[in-house]
Parts: C-alpha cells; structure tokens; sequence
C-alpha cells in the first residue's frame, strides 16, 4: 500500500497506514502460520488479545476462543474477532486480511467487548 509502513512478524506481513486516529493494515498471513506458534512467544500472551475488524480478501482461517467457542471465515467475507483466541491459516494459500483498527483501543471504539463473549 502507498504510503504503509512494512512490517514483517513471526512468518507474517503487515502494511500499516495511519489514517486519523485509527489505521488500515493489510496483514498477509502464509500458509501454516498460527498465531500460538508464531506469534505467542513474541508477544507474551496465550491468546491474541486484540479485536480484529475488517475485510478477508483472500484465503481461509480457523480460530478458537480460550472457551473452546471457534470461528471461521472464507474470503471474501467480512471478519469481526473479538481478543482472546488463536488463528490460524487453513489450506495452502496465504491469508489477506484488510483490517481497521485504532492500535490498542479498537474493541472500546468499535463497541465489542474486551474479551470473547457470546454476543
């Protein structure tokens, strides 16, 4: 994306764009990436605690909450993911996530709880 930072992180990549107060990421996710595999250890925590909200441009991923509740989702489709789960990638083509966010506040400034319930 023109004018994005690029990142890389456990296996994935990212390009964030600052946009007011929040940020639209493109985050690319590779076949086989899981994010308790490859993300858990670098950020400290067991579960993904961020809400992802945005658009899956291609691919297919599996998740799970820490109460064993799963989600899925299969491009094209809009995606909400509150915090508190783990992903993952299914299948052999990369997963493109088109994600709106506000870094650490985004389920306060999209009204979604601070963890998994069942909504």
């Amino acid at each position: 994306m023109e004018g994005a930072q690029h990142q890389k992180f456990g296996g994935a990549t990212v390009d964030v764009l600052k946009v007011g107060n929040g940020r639209i990421k493109r985050l690319v996710y590779p076949p086989g990436f899981r994010w308790s595999t490859h993300m858990q250890a670098v950020v400290g925590t067991d579960q993904c605690m961020h809400a992802h909200v945005g658009f899956l441009a291609r691919g297919h991923i599996k998740g799970e909450y820490a109460d064993g509740c799963g989600f899925e989702a299969v491009a094209p489709q809009a995606v909400v993911v509150q915090p508190g789960h783990d992903a993952w990638v299914v299948g052999r083509e990369p997963a493109v996530l088109i994600q709106f966010d506000c870094e650490d506040d985004t389920a306060r400034r999209f009204g979604l709880p601070e963890e998994h319930t069942h909504l």
